[in-house]
């Protein structure tokens, strides 16, 4: 009888722990959660833990450096939320890094969405939807973090060892600190299913990874911090490029992707079933799904209701036919037909203006092109005239402007003037094999020059308001 009190205070001890043990799957929900973690405005129900207050949250008591870590959750309409880990003070906005939780459509609440590292790698993507129940795992392993959304990499970052933030953000380093889940809003709620927890065993922090003060990655590091939408609307799959490949280059340079299928007359992509076939084969990647719709005979080959399916539409002024009925290529020299260039410049704008107005796109890709024969004269030709005619019909028929990084276009004039005039922007690779996607540099010299804001940029539309929804496609092609 002499042991009782001892074997009674180690049950207790046992029935109060409060640390997972390290190297072992730990499994929190309703049932337990208070032996693990303090809730604020929390509620039982049905489903689980209901986070339905605007000051909401969940904190663990324990404190961890290293882990694994597999969140189930689900949001309803406008319900926003983060994940904090290496938070030493759980209080702080400044303490932790922060990972979104917002499922919300474009253009729709906060641009960041699920699985966004805030002001670190920022993700633009929307990667699970309100009313369905997904999962967000973050991986802390030494330098390393990695964030899943439904078993996809969304953001991945490597902190180094020289690493400076903003003030207001100053403790976003990685520490032994806890992990919290918090409302950002007071729309919808924000469920917690279970939470499973595996603390792994400390890593040392590579110190040999450090940033060059003047290299490119600390230009793209201080956009994200400043949550400009950075990304390539305008990649493609092809010339060996895998989507993995490409998910992997994105989160290494630091932006989204949108990726493309070539979409027309002897493209890849010809019919509502191949486009069908396509989208599919990519909805549950990390990235935008669009349609680059190739010369003007795209608007009899496909139908509202499937290309609504994607993300943006963008087209170019690169496949037109002349008023002699010669189908050009542009960049096909042998397909070029340049009678008189002034008059040749004058049809191209002319075709610009038809394409634009008629045809249902959000961006305008690979803007001012010319052909090999007249690239040289590209300023001469360019006229402010010209410039101003093309802008006109982008701003009035809400069309972003593309900054090509392959070509290099169009000229930082003609980006300051349609900047001036109120037209939004995106960034495009236009890739053309998985060598050349590069790290947008023409893009980031432009956003210079031009002083673009994050106010300037494309974000694509809500479901509801999608162009091909709203005005269809034209009765005829448009050139």
């Amino acid at each position: 009888m002499k042991l009782l009190p001892a074997l009674l205070f180690i049950f207790v001890l046992s029935a109060c722990q409060t640390t997972p043990k390290q190297g072992e799957l730990t499994k929190i929900d309703a049932s337990n959660i208070d032996n693990f973690c303090l809730l604020h405005d929390v509620t039982v129900t049905g489903e689980g833990l209901l986070l339905k207050g605007a000051s909401s949250s969940i904190t663990s008591q324990f404190s961890l450096r290293n882990f694994e870590l597999t969140v189930k959750l689900k949001t309803t309409t406008g319900a926003e939320g983060i994940l904090i880990f290496a938070a030493t003070d759980a209080a702080s906005t400044a303490d932790g890094y922060e990972v979104k939780i917002n499922n919300s459509d474009y253009r729709v609440g906060n641009l960041q969405k699920t699985g966004s590292l805030a002001r670190i790698r920022n993700n633009f993507v929307r990667t699970a939807t309100d009313g369905q129940w997904f999962s967000l795992k973050v991986n802390v392993d030494g330098n390393h973090i990695k964030v899943l959304v439904n078993d996809k990499t969304v953001s991945e970052y490597d902190e180094p060892g020289n690493v400076v933030r903003a003030s207001d953000i100053s403790g976003r380093v990685l520490t032994n600190g806890r992990i919290v889940i918090r409302r950002s809003n007071g729309n919808g709620e924000l469920l917690l299913g279970e939470l499973i927890i595996k603390p792994l065993k400390d890593s040392p922090m590579d110190q040999s990874c450090q940033i060059s003060p003047d290299s490119l990655t600390k230009v793209v590091d201080q956009l994200n911090d400043q949550e400009f939408p950075l990304i390539d609307f305008h990649t493609h799959l092809k010339g060996g490029l895998t989507m993995g490949q490409a998910v992997k280059h994105a989160q290494f340079i630091g932006c989204n992707y949108g990726v493309a299928a070539n979409c027309g007359l002897k493209f890849p992509v010809t019919n509502d079933s191949t486009l069908n076939a396509y989208y599919n084969a990519i909805s549950k990647e990390p990235v935008f799904k669009a349609m680059q719709c190739e010369g003007r005979e795209w608007v009899t080959l496909f139908s509202p209701k499937v290309i609504s399916q994607f993300d943006y539409i963008f087209t170019d002024a690169m496949t037109w036919t002349d008023m002699k009925g010669r189908r050009m290529r542009l960049w096909i020299p042998e397909e070029t037909f340049v009678d008189n260039e002034q008059h040749f410049m004058d049809m191209l704008v002319c075709r610009i203006e038809a394409i634009l107005s008629n045809e249902p796109v959000d961006i305008h890709a690979n803007p001012t092109f010319l052909p090999a024969k007249l690239a040289p004269d590209y300023d001469r030709l360019w006229t402010p005239e010209r410039m101003d005619r093309v802008i006109k019909v982008l701003k009035a028929n809400d069309v972003a402007l593309e900054i090509n990084a392959r070509f290099k276009l169009p000229g930082i004039t003609f980006i300051k003037r349609a900047k001036a005039a109120g037209v939004k922007f995106s960034f495009g690779t236009n890739n053309g094999t998985n060598t050349d996607l590069g790290r947008l540099e023409y893009c980031l010299k432009a956003l210079k020059e031009a002083e673009l804001t994050k106010e300037d940029m494309f974000i694509p539309r809500p479901a509801g308001e999608k162009k091909v929804i709203k005005s269809g496609l034209p009765s005829k092609i448009t050139g």
